[in-house]
């Protein structure tokens, strides 16, 4: 029989279903035929592992690399192929037979117990990662079955079978295959033939009924062919081509750090199944916000490793996401268990702004920050924000001669000097502040048990992750429990930083902004300013904002806003809208994790990709990528009820507010605002 070559795998199919006939057996290669790889070239999956080792070695006080490990294992495995060609027809190597020696090497006899295995997991995970099934092969799997052939998976590979079933497990066809075979468990491959007799006595096949396939013209071809075995060969223009554009950008990253990230891009992309048709939000979320959060993730870990923090707290409702994207990064990143223990908090402004008075009653750095936004301006929503009883507090005001309703923000339409003298005046009556701790002391103490609740106070070292912008939920937190003897240092780690609001960085508190830091001057970096809401939205938790705590029994648990009120049901259908957004931020974080960890980037290896990134996506995105992603609704737990003025929203106007008819339309209008915004840090 002649060997047939196919050069796409429909025509394969095709050419197999007219001899089903015929035969009784079906094998297939597994590797590069039933899976292609995410990678040019397998060995760059072994990276990872050689890091693994490294790693785990050097919690043991071993100082080694992982190039050292590296090409110790590349150099025992050819001792052990060499050795075994000796006594076998092929030159193979058994995965468990090498590694344990390398271990050795490593370790001197002082490996953790189990190791090995743990090894070998990591080494599943990462190949499972980089492999992806042929959906074609799948869907023909289904048929075989239904018309009762006996299906094998057929590999040459180091990996023994009871490995590769983990992994045909793991893709969901366990139930359509009879057995897989590796050349690893009895050193005869399809290379040299010696595969073939070895199956059809273990299984009682026989050759004349036996068709095979795969991609490999000598072992998967010309070898079954001398047999007796009917084999087609895939030979995939399509797929040699995506792999020599992933070989072209490995190369090019070399020497091009913008390439890096394109190729880390290259790793995600969504291959066979993966690909399927998905909403263009989804996509976005895929391509572009899912990236950026997943380097934002990336900072924190490469961050909390290197100060040591053995606590992470998600806060805020933008820190659910986040925490997801983070834990979807882990098992690929830090696989060796070296990273904080995490968990979610339910804080938020609102609700630990009230418990920042209880020791210090109403600061004026407090009260700014309440007045911050354009539509709070008078002492009415001080009173909101901070939760306190404006009744109780009236006479006071009128000790001043201040109304409740005059304007008393810096920057509020209508202030004056005299008003806000006499605002001034009121933050230092002795009385005014005696009454604000008063009533703030209740809810510092719940917010303090909370606080105990979840093992805040059992770490010298705390981080906690949001997505930013003023800090004021680290400042509030950090206030309120400012009079302990102990308690940790806080570390606020933020995706951006906008430095507002004055922070002092101290021993006991620090806020840093990871992707954008306005005291580390970046433009492109700074562009995540100009969609702040995108960003918050983008992240935002299902359930409704935190507004303070109650106890209940032993325990205090967080009280939710009014899932019924007007600004929790435009949230409840903007949460909905942007579903496929987060559900592409979600499944882009996992293969930029294990992409991460198949090129061994650290963050700063992705910078000049990130402010590409944030420059093509933000400063100058298409009409229907802002019609899509735009926000529908933003609640701010700040913000009042009054009307900002068409001035000051015109002045704080940038690309994103514009109509989409203006985007597509003027072609000067993303450079205009491009240029505006960098006016505007100058002057800043």
């Amino acid at each position: 029989m002649a060997v047939e070559t196919f050069h796409d795998i429909e025509s394969l199919i095709r050419a197999a279903d007219r001899h089903l006939d015929d035969v009784d057996c079906v094998s297939l290669d597994i590797f590069d035929t039933l899976f292609i790889r995410r990678v040019h070239d397998p060995d760059e999956v072994k990276r990872p592992v050689a890091r693994f080792i490294a790693d785990v070695a050097g919690q043991q006080g071993i100082g080694v690399s992982a190039d050292s490990v590296w090409e110790w294992r590349n150099e025992i495995e050819a001792a052990h192929r060499v050795r075994n060609g000796k006594s076998f027809p092929d030159h193979e190597a058994l995965y468990d037979d090498f590694m344990s020696e390398l271990i050795e090497r490593v370790f001197q006899g002082q490996a953790p117990e189990g190791f090995l295995e743990e090894v070998g997991a990591v080494e599943l995970r990462m190949e499972s990662s980089m492999i992806v099934v042929r959906a074609a092969f799948a869907a023909w799997l289904e048929v075989l079955k239904s018309k009762g052939k006996r299906v094998f998976l057929v590999s040459d590979i180091y990996l023994p079978a009871a490995y590769l079933k983990v992994l045909v497990g793991e893709k969901g066809l366990s139930e359509y295959v009879e057995d897989v075979v590796s050349s690893a468990d009895s050193f005869r491959a399809k290379a040299s033939g010696s595969a073939w007799p070895l199956m059809a006595e273990r299984f009682g096949l026989d050759p004349s009924r036996w068709l095979h396939v795969g991609d490999n013209p000598v072992s998967d071809g010309a070898r079954a062919d001398e047999f007796g075995i009917r084999a087609l060969v895939l030979r995939d223009l399509c797929e040699k081509h995506r792999l020599g554009v992933a070989r072209a950008l490995y190369a090019g990253a070399r020497n091009s750090p913008l390439m890096r990230g394109r190729y880390v891009q290259q790793l995600m992309l969504p291959l066979e199944e993966e690909n399927g048709d998905v909403p263009a939000l989804y996509t976005d979320g895929y391509n572009f916000l899912g990236p950026v959060l997943g380097y934002f993730c990336l900072r924190v870990l490469d961050y909390c490793r290197t100060h040591r923090i053995s606590r992470l707290y998600f806060c805020s409702r933008e820190g659910f996401s986040l925490m997801r994207v983070f834990e979807e990064m882990l098992p690929y990143l830090a696989p060796e268990g070296d990273f904080p223990e995490a968990s979610y908090l339910y804080v938020s402004r609102i609700a630990v702004a009230q418990a920042a008075c209880a020791r210090s009653g109403l600061t004026p750095l407090g009260a700014s920050a309440a007045l911050l936004p354009g539509n709070s301006r008078d002492f009415r929503d001080v009173c909101r924000v901070f939760s306190l009883d404006i009744e109780t507090l009236l006479p006071f005001l009128e000790r001043v001669d201040l109304s409740a309703h005059d304007p008393i923000g810096s920057s509020t339409p209508g202030v004056t000097p005299a008003l806000r003298r006499k605002f001034e005046e009121l933050l230092l009556d002795d009385e005014f502040q005696a009454e604000v701790r008063r009533q703030a002391r209740p809810g510092q103490l719940k917010l303090e048990s909370y606080l105990n609740q979840e093992g805040f106070f059992e770490h010298p070292d705390v981080a906690l992750v949001d997505i930013g912008w003023l800090g004021t939920i680290q400042h509030f937190l950090v206030e309120a429990i400012a009079h302990r003897l102990h308690k940790p240092r806080v570390h606020g780690l933020l995706l951006g930083a906008t430095r507002m609001m004055p922070y002092r960085d101290n021993h006991e508190s620090r806020v840093h902004g990871l992707v954008f830091d306005r005291q580390r001057f970046s433009f492109p970096e700074s562009l995540v300013e100009t969609v702040k809401d995108l960003f918050e939205e983008t992240c935002r938790a299902p359930h409704p904002s935190v507004m303070g705590y109650r106890r209940r029994y032993a325990e205090v648990e967080p009280v939710l806003r009014d899932a019924g009120d007007a600004d929790a049901l435009a949230e409840a259908e903007q949460n909905e809208y942007y579903a496929p957004l987060r559900q592409g931020v979600f499944d882009a974080a996992a293969r930029f994790g294990a992409a991460m960890a198949v090129t061994g980037y650290g963050p700063h290896h992705l910078k000049p990709w990130l402010n590409f990134l944030l420059t093509s996506r933000i400063a100058f995105p298409s009409a229907a990528e802002v019609e899509r992603m735009r926000h529908r609704t933003h609640q701010d737990d700040f913000a009042g009820q009054h009307q900002v003025p068409r001035h000051i929203l015109r002045a704080n106007r940038n690309l994103w507010d514009r109509s989409i008819t203006r985007l597509r339309f003027d072609p000067f209008v993303r450079i205009y605002y491009y240029c505006l915004h960098a006016l505007r840090l100058l002057r800043s």
